[in-house]
């Protein structure tokens, strides 16, 4: 769930004044604007300092401990969940998320829920640095099912539902990019 920068950019002659623009948005947590669902890993990254990003849209929490919760919720099963939820269906299996589409994803409201957004938060630096196995694998991947337990600790949901969640999800035609078969 943790990325890092792979390069590091500077102005064009003359286009100072949008790059000052563009570098105001820098950001540490980020969405993707596309999502490869059958091959993807991850639904959210963080980062450990600021940055721009091409396919992936900054998001800016109110603070540090917002954006690891919300980066360890995004991850889990039922953050995946909410995220293809809102997803462009022409392609159902690569979709693009609008601007809008990102905005009004369901998430907590971790500014009434501390306690929630604390264990988290705490999640994601725990497992920001492990390996995500890809979305058709995440039945048996057993970070996703540690990223599951922590959010259905903090935020008090049943852990048998979050499973069939996470189970079902793995074999979602546009998940495993193979056809339905019962």
């Amino acid at each position: 769930m943790r990325a890092r920068t792979d390069s590091y950019i500077e102005p064009k002659p003359g286009k100072e004044q949008a790059a000052d623009s563009q570098w105001n948005q820098r950001s540490r947590l980020f969405l993707p604007h596309k999502l490869r669902i059958d091959i993807g890993h991850v639904a959210a990254v963080v980062l450990d300092d600021p940055a721009l990003a091409s396919i992936w849209i900054p998001c800016h929490p109110e603070d540090r401990e917002t954006e690891m919760a919300l980066c360890a919720y995004l991850n889990s099963s039922i953050g995946i969940l909410a995220m293809l939820a809102e997803r462009d269906n022409r392609k159902p299996s690569y979709p693009q998320f609008s601007m809008d589409a990102l905005r009004s994803l369901r998430v907590p409201d971790f500014r009434e829920r501390a306690e929630a957004r604390d264990a988290l938060a705490e999640a994601c630096a725990r497992l920001q640095d492990a390996t995500l196995a890809p979305f058709p694998q995440m039945a048996g991947d057993p970070v996703r099912r540690e990223l599951d337990d922590a959010v259905c600790a903090a935020l008090s949901l049943d852990p048998e539902w979050v499973a069939l969640v996470r189970s079902e999800l793995a074999r979602e035609p546009s998940v495993t990019g193979k056809r339905y078969a019962p």
